[in-house]
């Protein structure tokens, strides 16, 4: 998801030339492995060689750098999964009788149904033009309006929260 974060803020938002797209999707992912901790690094020349690039690892390398000074030398960015996770809590601290009415029980369940949904908002290329924020708080209100009676309030107190108007 922080990949998918970092292609949407680089190449998205700062309206990057399509000859750099490989070019960018690799120093973003070598950059994402790079801020999770549990992540073996592969060699930047073996990521250029096995996806085909046609840029060197030199030219790679200086993208990542590129990359990262747009980002001022922070690579991570708050994904929609931090937001995911953030606003779920905010919900079931606010809400504690909810989790007994979802169909699941447990919110470590109803959290992975969410990401599941999360990750194929992520990939449908209609919704990149939208906040991950956004997309966390329509994916929460769709799902709390389909399984629970009485929703209403529960997202009116999270966008009050969150500082989202209707």
């Amino acid at each position: 998801i922080l990949l998918s974060s970092l292609l949407n803020v680089f190449f998205f938002s700062l309206q990057a030339q399509l000859k750099y797209l490989q070019c960018i999707e690799i120093s973003c992912l070598v950059l994402a492995a790079k801020t999770n901790e549990d992540e073996i690094l592969p060699l930047v020349q073996m990521l250029a060689v096995h996806s085909r690039c046609k840029h060197s690892p030199a030219e790679t390398l200086r993208m990542e750098r590129i990359i990262l000074d747009k980002l001022q030398g922070d690579p991570y960015t708050a994904t929609p999964m931090d937001f995911l996770n953030i606003f779920h809590a905010m919900v079931l601290s606010s809400w504690p009788h909810l989790p007994p009415r979802l169909p699941q029980r447990n919110p470590s369940l109803h959290v992975a149904l969410l990401t599941k949904q999360l990750q194929h908002c992520m990939a449908c290329h209609q919704l990149v033009q939208f906040k991950g924020s956004t997309l966390v708080l329509v994916i929460i209100t769709l799902e709390l309006e389909r399984q629970i009676p009485g929703w209403f309030p529960v997202i009116t107190d999270l966008l009050k929260k969150t500082q989202v108007g209707s």
